[in-house]
This record gives C-alpha cells, structure tokens and sequence, in this order.
C-alpha cells in the first residue's frame, strides 16, 4: 500500500503503476466482484462510451473509454480491502503524509522560479510545466488545477486527523493543514479554491467537533481572499477596457462552443475526446480544448444525455450511501461527504476526473463510499435477522 500511494503521489505518470496490478487482480478474479448501483453505472458507461465512440468514428474516444473499465477495477477493488472504517483512515492518513512532500515540493519550485526565473524542478519528475509571470505551481501533478485539487482533499484530511487526534498530536496536524493551505494557494488554481470553499462548510457541519473554529477561519481567510481578488494587469479586457479575468473569459468561449456541441448530438454526444477532435469547429478558442471546463457540460457534451443520466444515477446512489453512514453515525461521514462536496464544487468550473490523480480520488472515495455503505446495511439486516428468531425481541 505504501509503495502505491507513493507512486500515486509523484507524479501523474507513475499513478498509472498502482491502477495496473488493481486491473490485474480485478481481471483474474482475485476479488470478490459487486454488483452494487456504483460499479453498475460505471459499467454502464464504459459500454456506452465505447458505443458512442464507435458510432463517431473516434479511435480515441473508443479507446479512451478503457479508462472507465480501469476505474471500475479500482472501485472493485478498494470495496474489496477497505470495508473497516479504520483501514480506511490508515490509507488516508498514509495519503496524508506522502503529500506532505508535494506540499513542501511546489514550495521550493516556487523559490527556485523566483530565484531564477525558471521551473527546472519539475523537470525532475518528467512533469513539463510552463515557468510565467506569477508562476503557479505544478508539484508533482503535471497541472496547477489538479496540484490545487489535490492540495484541496489533503486540507480536509489533515483538518479530520488534527480533529482526531489526541490533544498533544492536533498541534502537529494543524500545522500540515498550514502547509497545505500554502501550497493550495501557490497552485492559483480558482476552481480548487471554490471547491476548497465548496467543501469545507460541509465538512464543519458535520463534524461534532467544534473545537478548531477560530483555526477553520483562520485558514479559510486567505483562500477567500485569492478566490475573490479583482483580476491583475496581466488578464484581458472586454469592449469597454474594463479587465476580466483570463480564465473567466476563455471558459465562457469554451462552455459556449460545447453548449452548441450539445445542440447538435444531444443524445449521444461526441466521444469521450469529441471536444478534443471536434471542438476548434465550435469554440472561438486560440488552443487545445481537451474537456469542457465543467462536469456537467463535459459529460453532455462528449456521452450525450444518456451519459449524463448514468453519471447522476452514481451520484444519486453515492448520495444516499452517506445518508446510511450519516444515519448510522459513522466517523468519516464529515471527511467523505466534504470531499463529495470539494468535487462538484470544483467541478463547476474544471473537469478533474481526467487527470490520473485527482480521477483516482474520486474514485476511490466513491468506492469507499460504497463500501462502508454496504458493510452498515449488512450489519443492520444481520441484526434484524437476528431479532426475528430472538423469543425476548418484540418481534420474535
């Protein structure tokens, strides 16, 4: 387990290693194969991705769509070996500690850049980042974007462990949750900030432990001010020379060019890489376009309504599987339904589960989801099963 979180964590490239021998045991029946509404909705849009693909023409978009049959091996196989609440918090206490080194990683690129005025660290890890004015760090994710969101999921985990933890350990984790929040920041990354904003209150409602109140403020001030901050010099101006955001403007370009995609193959879209392929026809956009730029758009966009009706049936059923960990008390409920919350947030304005890393967290936090869902309502009808033939219950 170690080795896979550290290949997961160094870079986008190495995060296909793990995902391998997961496909392995998958494939030779190793595990046992469950045939839970999770894994059936990715089933379902494997095939339906590899129709769709096949319907357009796109070797890309028919191939791309192996990449779901490879989630789904994951999924099956984390609901395989994290049925215990606490094997589940090793692993992420284990995640945790591994991207400390990302953490303090994308603070030294950003020192090395302003020493230098170049990005020769990531150069490293086979990762080619671009070194710019108001550099944004990649780490170890190949992408500010993902670096953020990974950054992002990281700040729940250490603010559940400080909340966790005995009273002398807590200052230790808050002081990781510092660091990730800088690292958070140095990544620029508005759409992980949003889903950072996204996430954190839900966390703090559920969580019974009320105590790092004034800590949660503390580190959820300088987060709002970077999601907020009026756009510098270096982005665009509209008509009236008033400045705009860059990545405002040219996301309002890309979900215009994919809403008239939509119109045109409403049904069944145009391939998991449509955009890619087809896109340059639609989107007044100097540049490569690999995905919408948003969740719901990219899956309309690229599997039609039917794609977008499975992907919101795996919500539907990851939702209700927290309502079963909620109703049953379940420690993680705060942690698992935040990070949920982090996703669609960012969701709104990037599409992450493209990436290795930060799709590997969706996935596998969804299929924990699941897991622990399942393992609850096995309990519930065993103890129900139990009471049926007990003389002293009421209803023996």
């Amino acid at each position: 387990m170690l080795i896979a979180i550290f290949l997961i964590v160094l870079s986008p490239y190495t995060a296909f290693l793990p995902t391998i021998y997961m496909v392995y045991k998958v494939l030779l029946k190793k595990v046992t194969i469950y045939k839970n509404p999770w894994n059936m909705g990715l089933l379902l849009l494997f095939v339906w991705s590899f129709i769709v693909g096949i319907l357009n023409k796109s070797i890309l978009s028919t191939l791309a769509s192996i990449g779901i049959l490879v989630y789904l091996c994951l999924s099956i196989f984390m609901q395989n070996f994290f049925k215990d609440e606490n094997k589940v918090e090793k692993l992420f206490r284990y995640i945790m500690y591994f991207s400390i080194f990302s953490a303090v990683f994308g603070i030294v690129e950003k020192l090395v850049f302003i020493k230098s005025n170049d990005n020769i660290l990531t150069l490293l890890l086979g990762v080619a980042s671009k070194a710019t004015i108001g550099h944004r760090i990649y780490s170890t994710f190949g992408n500010p974007n993902i670096a953020g969101h990974w950054f992002a999921v990281m700040i729940l985990l250490s603010l559940y462990f400080t909340s966790t933890a005995a009273e002398k350990n807590r200052g230790f984790y808050k002081y990781i949750t510092i660091l990730f929040v800088i690292a958070l920041s140095l990544t620029g990354s508005r759409g992980a900030y949003i889903g950072f904003l996204a996430g954190l209150p839900v966390y703090y409602f559920l969580n019974k432990d009320k105590r790092d109140s004034v800590f949660l403020i503390f580190i959820t001030i300088p987060i709002i001010i970077l999601t907020f901050m009026p756009p510098q010099a270096s982005n665009i101006k509209n008509i009236t020379g008033h400045l705009l955001d860059r990545s405002i403007v040219t996301r309002d370009m890309i979900w215009d060019g994919c809403l008239d995609m939509i119109k045109m193959k409403p049904i069944k879209g145009w391939g998991l890489f449509g955009i890619l392929e087809s896109g340059a026809n639609f989107i007044s956009y100097d540049g490569l376009v690999y995905h919408a730029h948003n969740t719901w758009i990219n899956f309309i966009a690229t599997l039609g309504i039917v794609g977008l009706s499975i992907y919101m049936y795996m919500k539907f059923y990851l939702f209700k599987s927290l309502w079963v960990l909620y109703t049953q008390g379940s420690k993680l409920v705060p942690l698992l339904t935040g990070i949920q919350a982090l996703i669609i947030g960012h969701g709104l304005v990037d599409f992450t589960m493209l990436a290795p890393q930060s799709g590997l967290i969706f996935m596998a936090t969804s299929a924990i989801i699941s897991s622990l869902a399942t393992q609850y309502l096995l309990a519930l009808e065993g103890r129900d099963l139990m009471n049926a033939y007990n003389p002293l219950s009421k209803t023996g």
